[in-house]
């Protein structure tokens, strides 16, 4: 694991601390992966102790033996349109600043490891917050693990969303996964649904997989978010507290979480206005209001898409 860089290991304290996780890439809209966690560092003052070496897990140059294209609908007809390819690859390529012939920045993505204190009988939290490497999962979970072993942690909590048919009216719906059956009736009576999926990985669907294999309860929680196309929302609190609410919950850590009710308070409130300005946002909102009692998991890709469809959503809300 020379991956694995640590400044130095943090005292673990007379209790087995819980690691929570939270990573940009396949469960991060509205930034609740990684928003939690970052929650969670700010409040309870975290420090760093180590991180995953990032130059071995990541692919900076993307071949392109072809222009990329980009096919969208206009007026219900699909336009191919090319992409440019330096556009394409720069995606996937570190961001560095020279000043004056001289290189002052080459951020690479970073994967860190916080340790965060509580209360007095409560689990001390290992903070994990990065970027979901693109090759050698293996190694990758590897290195988690190790940092498991060190400091004794049994339980491990990702935290994450995916969109969903859900409107900003009604409370997002939070679903777990685990591999160990015996998971199940502590996050039941807690109020958490369990998911139905089949399709493509993340890597925390094999972390959790293997944590077994380690000697490892894992379980990951997944919050719906809205998804309005036409609206750029980076962040939505609600999920964010939803989120929050259950680790403070299933934890016991007795976290006042009123500057996340407020938050959320505050960025509902600048939807609904909306809805009274804009008779499309409106529409969809009512239309995902009749479906949401209804919706399961299994179908959320699908319905969405059909709701998408059914509004006339072309004008946008950019200068509403």
């Amino acid at each position: 694991m020379y991956e694995l860089m640590v400044d130095q290991w943090p005292d673990p304290g007379t209790g087995k601390p819980v690691m929570v996780i939270g990573l940009t890439g396949w469960m991060d809209g509205g930034h609740v992966s990684t928003g939690t966690v970052a929650y969670l560092r700010e409040r309870l003052s975290a420090q760093s102790f180590a991180e995953i070496d990032p130059l071995d897990f990541y692919i900076f140059h993307f071949p392109v033996s072809s222009i990329p294209i980009s096919v969208y609908l206009e007026d219900g007809r699909a336009v191919v349109q090319p992409v440019n390819p330096m556009e394409f690859t720069a995606v996937f390529r570190p961001h560095t600043r020279i000043e004056n012939g001289v290189i002052r920045e080459l951020e690479y993505p970073e994967n860190l490891f916080y340790m965060a204190k509580t209360l007095p009988g409560k689990p001390d939290l290992v903070l994990f917050t990065g970027e979901e490497p693109h090759i050698r999962w293996g190694a990758y979970c590897d290195c988690i693990f190790g940092v498991c072993e060190e400091l004794g942690i049994e339980d491990i909590y990702f935290v994450g969303s995916v969109a969903g048919p859900v409107p900003h009216t009604r409370e997002p719906r939070l679903r777990a996964s685990m591999a160990d059956e015996a998971l199940k009736p502590k996050l039941a009576e807690a109020g958490l649904l369990f998911g139905e999926y089949e399709g493509p990985s993340s890597i925390i669907t094999s972390l959790t997989y293997h944590s077994m294999e380690m000697g490892i309860r894992m379980r990951s929680l997944v919050v719906e978010i809205p998804h309005y196309p036409f609206l750029e929302m980076p962040t939505y609190p609600r999920s964010i507290h939803k989120i929050a609410s259950a680790l403070n919950d299933v934890l016991g850590l007795e976290l006042d979480l009123t500057d996340l009710t407020e938050a959320s308070a505050q960025a509902d409130a600048k939807l609904d206005a909306l809805m009274k300005t804009n008779d499309d946002f409106r529409e969809l909102v009512a239309k995902l209001e009749e479906t949401y009692e209804y919706e399961e998991t299994a179908g959320d890709e699908a319905l969405l898409r059909r709701l998408m469809e059914s509004v006339d959503l072309e004008e946008g809300t950019g200068d509403e």
